[in-house]
C-alpha cells in the first residue's frame, strides 16, 4: 500500500512537471509567433518607402509590325524595275502561312570570279512598318526575324542584310544604317536554306560596328524608326553554279524595344515633386554635316548645352539663355570641323542634368 502510494505521487509529479514545461513551451513559441510577427511588420513599413522611391524605374516596352510596302514606295517598280520580286505583295511576308513573296527566277553564274548579272541577283525592300515609337524614348535594340528558303540547286545566300532609312540614299541620308549582314561575315542563315527555316537577326539601338565593314557609328532614333521609309533591304549574292534559284520569304517582322525614363512620385511626407530634365530630340543622329538638339526646359532660370569630345575635353558651348519650364528650345550642334566619331552633349538646366551621345559619321 505504501509503495502504491508513492507510486501515484512521483506519477503526479511527473504531471505537474510535464504540465509546467509545456506551458513554457507554449509561452516561448507564443513570444517567437509575436517577435516574427512584429519583425514582418517592420518589413513591410521599410519596403513601401523604398517602392515608392522606385517607381521611376526605366520601362522597357517593344512594339512588333510587319511591312505595308514590298519594293513599292515611292515608284519603286518605276525606277528599278520588277524583276526583283515582280509578283510578290506586303501581306505575304506579314503572316507564317506558308504564303510566299518570291524572287523572280535567278540564273546561276559560273563561279565567284564571274561578274554580277542583272538576272542573278533581287533586292527586297520591306518598309512602312508604322512604328509609333514615342519621341522621348531612347531605342534599346531592334530585331528582325524572318522566315526563308530558296528551291533550285545552286547555292544563294545574303550579299547585304541591313535596315534601311530609305531605299536609296540622299547626301544627309544613307540608304543601308546601322549593323550589317554581309557576303564577308559568317552567320547563321548567310546561305539561304531548302526548306523554310527562321532566322533572327538583332541589333542595339546603338553603337560603333555599324557600316558594310562594320566601323562606323550608327544610333537609331524614335523618328528614324517611325517614318514610312524605315525598313528592311535584303540583296542576294548571285547563286554559283548550274540552273536557277528562286528565293521564298514567308514571314518578316521587326521588333523594336525602346525605354522610357518615368518620373519618380514620392509618397512620403514633406516631399514635393519636382520636373524631370527628359531626354532631349536629337536629329539627325548620327549626321554628316548638320544635327539639332531639342530639349524641354524643367524649371525656370539659366540652361545651358555644351559639347565635349568622348574623352570629356570641351569643344564649345551650344547654348546659354534664361529658359521658362515647359518651353522647347531647339540648338543648332551643327560643326563643320568635327572630325568623324563619338562625341558627348551635356545639358544643364538648374539641379537639372541630362547627359547624351551624338556621332559624325563623315
Amino acid at each position: 500500500m505504501r509503495n502504491l502510494t508513492q507510486n501515484i505521487v512521483i506519477t503526479k509529479t511527473i504531471e505537474t512537471r510535464f504540465k509546467i514545461n509545456f506551458t513554457r513551451i507554449k509561452v516561448v513559441k507564443n513570444i517567437d509567433y509575436l517577435k516574427l510577427t512584429a519583425m514582418k511588420k517592420n518589413l513591410l513599413l521599410l519596403a513601401m518607402p523604398l517602392a515608392y522611391c522606385f517607381t521611376g524605374l526605366t520601362q522597357l516596352p517593344s512594339q512588333t509590325r510587319t511591312a505595308t510596302y514590298l519594293n513599292n514606295l515611292n515608284q519603286f517598280r518605276e525606277v528599278f524595275g520588277d524583276q526583283n520580286y515582280p509578283r510578290a505583295t506586303a501581306p505575304e511576308v506579314a503572316v507564317d502561312d506558308n504564303i510566299y513573296a518570291s524572287s523572280s527566277r535567278l540564273v546561276a553564274i559560273r563561279d565567284s570570279a564571274s561578274g554580277f548579272r542583272s538576272r542573278s541577283v533581287a533586292s527586297l525592300a520591306l518598309q512602312g512598318f508604322g512604328f509609333t515609337i514615342p519621341v522621348d524614348a531612347a531605342i534599346e535594340n531592334i530585331e528582325v526575324r524572318l522566315r526563308r528558303f530558296k528551291t533550285g540547286r545552286a547555292p544563294v545566300g545574303d550579299y547585304v542584310l541591313s535596315l534601311i532609312q530609305r531605299y536609296q540614299q540622299t547626301e544627309t541620308q544613307p540608304s543601308l544604317y546601322g549593323k550589317m549582314w554581309t557576303y564577308l561575315d559568317t552567320y547563321d542563315g548567310k546561305i539561304y536554306p531548302d526548306i523554310e527555316t527562321q532566322y533572327i537577326f538583332s541589333q542595339t539601338g546603338g553603337g560603333t560596328d555599324g557600316g558594310f565593314n562594320h566601323d562606323q557609328a550608327y544610333q537609331w532614333t524614335p523618328a528614324m524608326v517611325n517614318a514610312v521609309t524605315f525598313g528592311v533591304r535584303i540583296d542576294n549574292y548571285p547563286a554559283v553554279g548550274k540552273g536557277s534559284v528562286v528565293i521564298h520569304y514567308d514571314l518578316v517582322e521587326v521588333t523594336v524595344q525602346y525605354s522610357i525614363l518615368t518620373a519618380s512620385t514620392s509618397h512620403l511626407e514633406n516631399t514635393t515633386q519636382t520636373n524631370i530634365l527628359k531626354a532631349p530630340v536629337v536629329y539627325p543622329n548620327p549626321f554628316t554635316t548638320k544635327t539639332k538638339i531639342q530639349f524641354t526646359a524643367a524649371e525656370n532660370g539659366n540652361a545651358a548645352v555644351e559639347l565635349y569630345t568622348i574623352l570629356g575635353v570641351k569643344i564649345r558651348t551650344l547654348f546659354s539663355a534664361n529658359v521658362v519650364q515647359g518651353q522647347v528650345y531647339t540648338v543648332d550642334a551643327s560643326d563643320g570641323q568635327l572630325a568623324k566619331g563619338v562625341y558627348v552633349y551635356r545639358i544643364m538646366n538648374g539641379k537639372q542634368k541630362f547627359s547624351g551621345k551624338i556621332y559624325k559619321i563623315q
